[in-house]
């Protein structure tokens, strides 16, 4: 079979009627999916603040931030490298790598996390043998969450990537809390004072993530794996790594871009601070549930468009895309910014403080949902080099804003600068996006292709 016969063929496949239709349909179940997921996220930080009290609500919430970036770089880029393979493969019915690159990436990620975890589990005990860290053992805890959160991440990716959204979200997204919840309320029924620890609710954390990825590790088994199972895996580690490294770039920058706020409030102002923040941070992200849904499906989606070269069904889902994330989105952020202090006084009393950060933020994820993913649009169209690019320098843009703001401002200067360097970043994001591919993702684009039209003609 020639090349140009392999094209033909993805193109078949690709350009069916009722694709989107089934776009729409599948952005449903992951909608549904993430409202009930936000909800019960929400309920689970309502509920650790209140039982934790603001200074362990934050530590835990700081600690937990480092763990994730460590979690990001562990994992060398490979989550988001598996969302351009895995559907390039099932396309191509390509079985052979798509056994070797589920196989692969998780023994690599396990690997390398666990790594990663002895690597600064001797930093920190070689730190304390000379001079005595504060909060030891949490520290400790929040280091052996990082295996845990990149194989969480990773396994995800792999339903995301073929388009089981239910296998995708479900997990983390919806049982996840409620075992965290059911957990947080047994320890509490053990402990006299009425407030648990961060310490206990790391423990907590380690048991439901060991859950969670033995019930994904088993829906993997069942489901995907059993996809050409008689085939002999494939494995072109060079490959993938060629791929996943640039993209690691990508989502180290996005991370800092995202953690760059609650690292500097926790080393400027303390816990304290951080909790306030990070309450604001959580209800804010009420605004992008919606986009959040729609996104779900978008890259494996956008991979397959790409691959078959059919830039007009591509256009049209990014126009429906940003119109299905915007609306709905401007609605639920006009009703944070009128209740935010209701909303925050779930938290606690002292977190009613929090109010114009969580304003400037949900204003921010407004403004950056007129796009839709066009993030993922770049970076799984081969233009990977030009987005890490344009994320270093917004992330290195909010450590700037960021250290000059949080002195004068607090944490409402944390949340001018998190919201102009990540309204920056998807500008820019777009830009590149239209030179290189040509496609327009924002919710005016179609008034603006129809400019472009009646002009030429």
């Amino acid at each position: 079979m020639n090349k140009r016969e392999s094209i033909a063929q993805i193109i078949k496949k690709i350009q069916q009627p009722g694709l989107m239709a089934s776009f729409i349909k599948k952005a449903g179940i992951a909608f549904v999916i993430q409202v009930l997921g936000v909800g019960l996220g929400y309920l689970l930080q309502v509920f650790l603040a209140r039982v934790m009290g603001s200074e362990e609500y934050g530590l835990y919430t700081y600690i937990l931030a480092w763990a994730t970036i460590c979690a990001v770089i562990s994992n060398l880029g490979i989550p988001v490298a598996v969302l351009r393979f895995i559907p390039e493969y099932t396309t191509k019915g390509d079985w052979g790598r798509f056994q070797g690159v589920i196989r692969g990436s998780s023994r690599l990620t396990f690997a390398s996390s666990v790594g990663m975890s002895i690597l600064l589990t001797l930093i920190v005990l070689s730190v304390n043998y000379y001079r005595q860290v504060e909060n030891l053992i949490p520290i400790l805890f929040g280091i052996w969450t990082v295996p845990l959160l990149a194989l969480e991440n990773l396994q995800g990716n792999f339903f995301r990537g073929s388009r089981l959204m239910v296998a995708a979200y479900g997990p983390s997204k919806v049982l996840r809390p409620v075992l965290f919840i059911i957990g947080t309320w047994v320890i509490l029924q053990l402990v006299e004072t009425g407030q648990i620890s961060s310490q206990l609710v790391f423990i907590i954390t380690i048991i439901t993530y060991v859950l969670l990825i033995f019930s994904q590790q088993l829906l993997i088994h069942q489901g995907l794996l059993s996809q050409g199972e008689k085939t002999t895996p494939i494995y072109e580690l060079r490959s993938w790594l060629r791929v996943s490294l640039p993209l690691l770039l990508i989502v180290g920058f996005v991370i800092i871009l995202y953690q760059t706020d609650i690292l500097m409030i926790g080393v400027i102002l303390g816990p304290a601070q951080v909790a306030l923040y990070n309450a604001a941070t959580k209800t804010s992200y009420l605004a992008s549930f919606v986009y959040m849904a729609v996104e779900a499906i978008a890259a494996p989606t956008i991979a397959s468009l790409y691959t078959a070269g059919d830039r007009i069904e591509l256009q049209k889902m990014m126009t429906t895309m940003a119109h299905l994330v915007f609306w709905p989105s401007m609605i639920i952020t006009l009703f944070l910014c009128l209740f935010s202090d209701y909303i925050l006084g779930m938290f606690g009393a002292e977190f009613i403080a929090a109010k114009w950060p969580l304003v400037i933020l949900a204003l921010g994820q407004l403004i950056n949902s007129a796009t839709g993913p066009v993030g993922y649009m770049l970076d799984l169209t081969g233009h990977q080099d030009q987005s890490a690019r344009v994320r270093c320098f917004t992330a290195i843009t909010n450590i700037v804003l960021n250290s000059i703001l949080i002195p004068q401002f607090g944490i409402i200067g944390a949340a001018i600068a998190t919201s102009t360097a990540v309204i920056l970043d998807n500008v820019i994001i777009y830009c590149l996006a239209v030179k290189y591919i040509g496609v327009h993702s924002a919710i005016f684009s179609q008034v603006f292709l129809n400019l472009i039209t009646s002009k030429k003609t």
